[in-house]
C-alpha cells in the first residue's frame, strides 16, 4: 500500500509539474477549446494551429510516457488503483481522440502536395497513377480539380479515390469535394488511377480552400458553388441577361469569384466581355454595326447617334428623327441602348433602376427628356468615377430633373421676413427615397428636419437668365445662407450645393439609413423574398465599409455571396426587366437590337415595347408610381393578365418570332439572316444536332439546367426536330409538330396500322404525317374523341421517361440535325435553313412561356 501511495503521489507531482510548462499549455489550450487529440501515429491533433498540434502531440506523448514509467516497477503488483489509473488513461485517450479517419497506405505514383488556400496552376499528366496530398485542417474545406482526357472516357477507364473510397467525377472543370470533421483523415489522399493504357489524363487547378471565406462580411461562394449557372444567374439579374459568349461565361466560372465579378460588373461605358460582338467567320459574315463597341456609351450620345440620319444604322434615315430627345420614341432609344452589343448592360441596368425606381423622375410631370438624359448620365458618370455612394446621391439631389420633379427650383428664402417660400416635397424625399430615413423615433423630424431641409434647398434655379435648362444654377440671393439643423446636426455651406455636400455623408451614416438603404438596394435589384436574417447580414456588410461606401463593391460582394446564390432568394422580373432580358436572349446581332421594339417589331429582333405597353407597365422614364417608381415585382408577378398576355403573344402571335429570321433588304439594302449558327454548339462532324440545340437554348435563356426535365426536353426536341418532310411538296417544310401533336399522330398510327413499326422517319416523310391526327382526315371535319384526348393529355416527366416508345422517338429526333449551314439552300424550292431557324425561334417562344422567365430563383 505504501508503494502504491508513493507511486501515485509521484505521478501526481509529475503531472502537475508538467502542466506548468508552456509546452504543455499548448495541450491544455487545445483541449479547453473543445478539440481532441491522439498519439501513437494513427491520429493527429487538429483544430489547433500547426505548431500547436506538433507541440501538443509531443507533450501528450511525454506526459503519458512519464506516467507510465512510474508504474513499471509496480506493474507485477498491479492493484485496483493502477487499474483505475489505466482506465482513466484510457478514458483520457478516448476523450482526446478527434474522430479523424486512419491514414490509408500512401498510393503509388506521382505525388502533388496541396496547401490550404492556394491554387496550383501546374498541369499534371499521367497515363498511370497520380495522387494529391493534404493534411487535415482546422476548418471545413473544399478540394477541387479540373480533369481532361486525351480521349472520351468510358466506364472503367479511370478510377478516382479519396482516402481509399471511390468517388464520382466528371471530365471538365471544378470537380469539388468537401472535407469536414467526419471525413478528414490524418493524411488525405486523392488518387487518380488510369486503368486503360490508351488513356492519358491531365489534372489542373488543384486547390484546397476554406469554405468560410467572406467578401465584405458576406460568406463567399466556394469554387464548387461558383460555376457556369452561378455566372449566368448574376448576368440575368444584374445585366438584363447580357450578351456574353459561352466561352466567356465559362472563363468567369473558372476564375476566383472576386476576380470574375470585377470583370463582369463594372460601370465602364463599354464592356466587351459582358456585351460581346457577334462571332463571325467564313460561314457567318461579320455584322455592319460595330460603332458602339468604342463610342456612344452615354445616354445622350446614344440617343443622338440613333436619331442621326448620317449614322451607320439599318434603320431608315427618314425614320430616325422619331427617336430623338424631343420626339415621341425617345424612350425607345433606351431600349436599344440596353440590348445593343458593345455597350454595358450592367451600367444600363443600374441606370434604369436609379432613374426609374430609387431616384425616380418622371417625364409625365414636366421633366423634359433633356433633363432626364442629363440626370441619367450624371448619375452613371458619378458611379463610373468611383466616388462614394453618398456623392452619387448628391449628384442626383443637385440635378435639374429632381428640381423640376419636386418643384424646389422655386424655393426661396425671404431674408426680410425670415420666412421660407418653399414646398417640402423634396425636403422629405431626399431623406426617405434616397436613404430610407423616415424619422422613426425622432420627434423633431417633421417639425424641424423637414422644414430646415426645405431651407437648405433654396435658390436652386433652373433655366433662368439664359442658363441651360438641364442644369441647376446655385445662387445666394434667395438662399438661406446660414446653417440649418438636420438630424440635430448643423449643416452649413455658402449655397444649396455646399449644404447638400455637407448633408450627404451624414445621411448615409444615419442609423435609419444604415438600417434601410442596403435593403432597399438589394430588394430593388435582386431579392423580393428577403428574410430578416438576410436583411441583417446586408446591413452588417454595408456598415463594414465605414463612411465612404462603394455601391459597386457592395453589389460585387452580394453577387458572389451565398445570400444571392441561395434557395431563399427570388427575383420576380418586372415587364421591363423581362422584356429586355428576353430581347437580349433572342437578338443575336446589332441589326436585331436596333430593329427591336414596337416601331419595327416583326422585322427583326424581339418586341420589347409590345411587352411593356400591353402589360400596363408605363414606359421608361414614366414610372407609373411617379417618384415611388415604376411597375414593381409584386405587380408583375401577381398579375394573371401579364402571364396571359405573354402566353398569347408567344403562341397565338408566335408568327412574329418565326418570321423574324430573314429580311431581304433591311441590312443597308442587303439581305440579313438570323445567325443561330454562330452560337449553337456543333459536334466534331460540323453538324448542329437537335439534342444539343435543345439543351443549349434552355440554358441560354433560363441560365441553368435545373428544371430541364424530360418534359421540357420532349417539347423542345419535338419543336426542333419533328419537321414534316415531303420532298415533293416544299410547303410541307413550313410545318412542324409539337410534342402533343406528335404523340397524337403516333397513337393514331398505332390504331390505324397496328403492325407498323413506329419511327420518326416513317411518320414524317412522304406525306404520311397528313394521315394522322388531322381534323380533316378519315372523312371527318373534326378531331375524333381519341385524337382530342391525345392532344389535350398533360404529360408528366415521369411518364415520358418511363415510356420506351417515347424515349425512342425523342432519341431519334435528338439525333437529327438542323440544316443551318447547308449550301444547297432549298428543297423543292424551299429554304431549309430558313425553316430550321423558324423552328429554333418557335422553341425559344416555347421557353419564353415557361415560369422560369418570370423569375430568377434557385428554388
Amino acid at each position: 500500500m505504501g508503494n502504491e501511495r508513493s507511486s501515485n503521489t509521484f505521478r501526481e507531482v509529475v503531472v502537475h509539474s508538467l502542466l506548468k510548462i508552456p509546452l504543455f499549455l499548448e495541450l491544455v489550450n487545445c483541449v479547453k477549446r473543445g478539440y481532441v487529440v491522439s498519439i501513437f501515429g494513427q491520429r493527429s491533433i487538429r483544430s489547433c494551429g500547426t505548431a500547436q498540434r506538433s507541440n501538443a502531440k509531443f507533450a501528450l506523448f511525454l506526459l503519458i510516457a512519464c506516467i507510465s514509467a512510474t508504474t513499471v516497477k509496480t506493474y507485477a503488483q498491479s492493484n485496483l488503483s493502477d487499474q483505475q489509473l489505466a482506465s482513466a488513461l484510457s478514458v483520457v485517450s478516448n476523450l482526446l481522440l478527434d474522430g479523424l479517419l486512419p491514414a490509408i497506405p500512401e498510393p503509388m505514383g506521382d505525388r502533388v502536395d496541396i496547401a490550404l488556400n492556394t491554387l496550383d496552376n501546374n498541369t499534371y499528366a499521367t497515363s498511370d497513377s497520380l495522387y494529391a496530398v493534404f493534411e487535415p485542417q482546422d476548418e471545413v474545406t473544399e478540394f477541387c480539380f479540373d480533369l481532361a482526357s486525351n480521349v472520351p472516357l468510358q466506364p472503367g477507364d479511370l478510377r478516382v479515390q479519396i482516402n481509399g473510397v471511390d468517388v464520382t467525377f466528371e471530365v471538365g472543370n471544378d470537380n469539388c469535394f468537401t472535407f469536414n470533421s467526419s471525413n478528414y483523415a490524418e493524411i488525405n489522399y486523392i488518387h487518380f488511377e488510369v486503368l486503360n493504357p490508351a488513356v492519358e489524363i491531365s489534372i489542373t487547378r488543384f486547390g484546397l480552400a476554406s469554405t468560410n471565406q467572406t467578401e465584405m462580411t458576406l460568406t463567399k461562394l466556394t469554387r464548387g458553388g461558383w460555376n457556369n449557372a452561378a455566372v449566368r444567374k448574376v448576368i440575368n439579374v444584374f445585366a438584363f441577361g447580357g450578351q456574353a459568349l459561352d466561352e466567356q461565361v465559362q472563363q468567369w466560372a473558372d476564375m476566383d469569384p472576386s476576380d470574375a465579378i470585377a470583370e463582369m460588373l463594372n460601370f465602364d461605358e463599354h464592356n466587351l466581355r459582358l456585351s460581346a460582338p457577334t462571332p463571325c467567320n467564313a460561314i457567318t459574315p461579320c455584322e455592319n454595326y460595330t460603332q458602339v463597341e468604342t463610342e456612344h456609351g452615354t445616354l445622350r450620345e446614344f440617343v443622338n447617334f440613333f436619331s442621326d440620319p448620317d449614322s451607320v444604322l439599318p434603320v431608315p434615315a427618314e425614320d430616325r428623327q422619331y427617336f430623338s430627345l424631343y420626339n415621341y420614341l425617345f424612350e425607345e432609344s433606351f431600349l436599344r441602348m440596353a440590348t445593343v452589343r458593345g455597350l454595358n448592360p450592367f451600367r444600363q441596368r443600374i441606370g434604369f433602376w436609379e432613374t426609374n425606381y430609387h431616384l425616380a423622375v418622371n417625364l409625365d410631370v414636366g421633366v423634359s427628356p433633356d433633363q432626364v438624359t442629363e440626370y441619367y448620365d450624371a448619375i452613371m458618370q458619378a458611379h463610373e468615377s468611383g466616388v462614394p455612394y453618398h456623392q452619387v446621391l448628391g449628384v442626383a439631389a443637385k440635378s435639374a430633373a429632381a428640381a423640376i420633379q419636386y418643384g424646389h427650383y422655386q424655393n426661396q428664402w425671404n431674408s426680410f421676413t425670415q420666412e421660407c417660400d418653399c414646398n417640402e416635397d423634396f425636403a422629405r424625399e431626399i431623406h426617405q427615397l434616397y436613404y430610407g430615413i423616415f424619422g422613426d423615433g425622432d420627434p423633431d423630424h417633421e417639425n424641424v428636419t423637414i422644414p430646415e431641409t426645405a431651407k437648405m434647398l433654396t435658390d436652386m434655379r433652373v433655366g433662368e437668365d439664359g442658363a441651360p435648362s438641364n442644369v441647376v444654377v446655385f445662387d445666394t440671393e434667395y438662399h438661406h445662407v446660414g446653417a440649418v439643423s438636420i438630424f440635430g446636426q448643423s449643416i452649413s455651406g455658402a449655397d444649396a450645393s455646399a449644404k447638400i455636400d455637407d448633408l450627404m455623408p451624414r445621411s448615409i451614416m444615419h442609423p435609419e439609413s444604415l438600417l434601410n438603404l442596403p435593403v432597399m438596394i438589394i430588394s430593388g435589384l435582386a431579392d423580393d423574398a428577403m428574410s430578416e436574417s438576410t436583411r441583417q447580414k446586408l446591413r452588417v456588410a454595408w456598415a463594414s465599409m465605414g463612411a465612404n461606401k462603394s455601391f459597386l463593391d457592395f453589389i460585387h460582394a452580394y453577387a458572389i455571396s451565398t445570400l444571392f446564390h441561395s434557395s431563399n432568394q427570388t427575383k420576380y422580373f418586372t415587364s421591363f426587366e423581362r422584356g429586355l432580358f428576353l430581347a437580349n436572349k433572342f437578338s443575336l446581332d446589332n441589326l436585331e437590337a436596333y430593329f427591336n421594339g414596337g416601331y419595327y417589331g416583326g422585322i427583326a429582333g424581339y418586341g420589347v415595347e409590345s411587352i411593356i405597353g400591353n402589360e400596363l407597365a408605363g414606359n421608361v422614364f414614366r414610372p407609373i408610381h411617379n417618384v415611388f417608381g415604376g411597375q414593381n415585382s409584386a405587380e408583375a408577378s401577381d398579375s394573371a393578365g401579364i402571364f396571359e398576355h405573354n402566353f398569347n403573344m408567344l403562341t397565338e402571335e408566335s408568327y412574329r418570332m418565326r418570321e423574324a429570321d430573314i429580311c431581304l433588304d433591311c441590312d443597308l439594302g442587303s439581305s440579313w439572316e438570323k445567325k443561330w449558327q454562330a452560337f449553337l454548339p456543333r459536334r466534331e462532324d460540323g453538324q448542329f444536332y437537335v439534342e444539343d440545340a435543345a439543351r443549349w437554348l434552355w440554358r441560354h435563356i433560363v441560365g441553368n439546367l435545373d428544371h430541364y426535365t424530360e418534359l421540357e426536353r420532349a417539347h423542345i426536341v419535338s419543336i426542333l426536330g419533328a419537321a414534316r418532310n415531303d420532298p415533293g411538296q416544299h410547303w410541307d417544310q413550313e410545318h412542324f409538330l409539337d410534342f402533343n401533336l406528335l404523340m397524337c399522330a403516333v397513337r393514331d398510327l398505332q390504331l390505324q396500322q397496328p403492325n407498323q413499326a413506329v419511327s420518326m422517319q416513317y411518320l414524317l416523310s412522304n406525306g404520311r404525317w397528313d394521315n394522322y391526327c388531322r381534323y380533316d382526315n378519315n372523312g371527318s371535319t373534326a378531331f375524333t374523341t381519341a385524337e382530342l384526348a391525345n392532344l389535350e393529355h398533360a404529360y408528366t416527366a415521369n411518364e415520358i421517361a418511363s415510356d420506351p416508345l417515347i424515349q425512342q422517338l425523342l432519341n431519334e429526333l435528338g439525333e437529327s440535325t438542323l440544316p443551318l449551314i447547308t449550301t444547297s439552300g432549298s428543297n423543292g424550292g424551299y429554304d431549309l435553313r430558313e425553316h430550321a431557324r423558324q423552328r429554333i425561334n418557335a422553341a425559344v417562344a416555347f421557353i419564353y412561356t415557361t415560369p422560369y422567365v418570370f423569375a430568377e430563383t434557385n428554388q
